[in-house]
């Protein structure tokens, strides 16, 4: 995994775009920034939906710069796309160069998956994407066959490059909370930045997930997403 050099400069060290939110959902971008805040120098962030109250509440958090309009693109080292949408619609030419597609994206990549993408779906959405069940052959055989990184969330995470899968064991019932997909995938966006999709994948599963697990320990299931964001900076 990329370690921060010593006399290494603002921005050298990951530049994050997060394209996510709607009029309904704000807690989906947030949750991604929050997460991803940790591991990147720069979160950008630009609203899947222009919704003032989704602004207003993005501007809550120091870390991020928000976009006015879709623009950087070539200067970010990853995007982070889907978390939030809803049916917003986003043109998918623009999102050139590392990408990682969660939730509501998911939907609008079907029957066109951007190479070297890493997909973040749990079950339904796996079967929506590839009209077969999530199960470890399935999602190694879809990830070569796409030329793509999958990371297939459940009880246990399935991750694959198409080559290589790792199960990804952390974590516990507790995380079926809303939006701790959220922060997986914010930590996921980040990692990519700065190192290739698959050990992207796993350490992103692997530290969200161990989060998770310490939460537990403390408070047994009575945690929520937000707290996994936070637990992150105390691993």
């Amino acid at each position: 995994m990329y370690k921060q050099p010593k006399n290494s400069r603002k921005g050298e060290n990951g530049k994050l775009l997060i394209i996510a939110g709607s009029k309904k959902f704000h807690g989906a971008a947030m949750l991604a920034i929050l997460a991803a805040r940790r591991f990147v120098d720069l979160v950008f962030f630009y609203p899947a939906e222009k919704d003032p109250y989704l602004i207003n509440a993005v501007k809550t958090i120091p870390e991020v710069i928000v976009l006015q309009k879709l623009e950087k693109i070539e200067e970010m080292d990853c995007i982070l796309f889907g978390n939030g949408i809803g049916n917003a619609k986003v043109d998918l030419k623009k999102l050139k160069g590392k990408l990682v597609v969660d939730a509501d994206g998911l939907k609008q990549i079907k029957g066109k998956i951007p190479k070297g993408a890493i997909l973040t779906p749990h079950e339904g959405e796996f079967k929506m994407l590839f009209g077969a069940s999530g199960s470890e052959k399935n999602v190694r055989a879809m990830a070569k066959k796409y030329n793509c990184i999958i990371l297939k969330k459940g009880p246990v995470d399935i991750i694959s490059d198409g080559k290589k899968v790792y199960k990804n064991k952390t974590g516990n019932p507790g995380m079926t909370k809303g939006g701790t997909g959220d922060v997986l995938a914010g930590v996921v966006a980040a990692l990519f930045c700065k190192n290739n999709g698959y050990e992207a994948a796993v350490e992103g599963a692997k530290l969200t997930g161990k989060a998770g697990d310490r939460l537990m320990k403390k408070f047994g299931y009575e945690y929520c997403a937000g707290d996994v964001a936070d637990m992150l900076a105390k691993l």
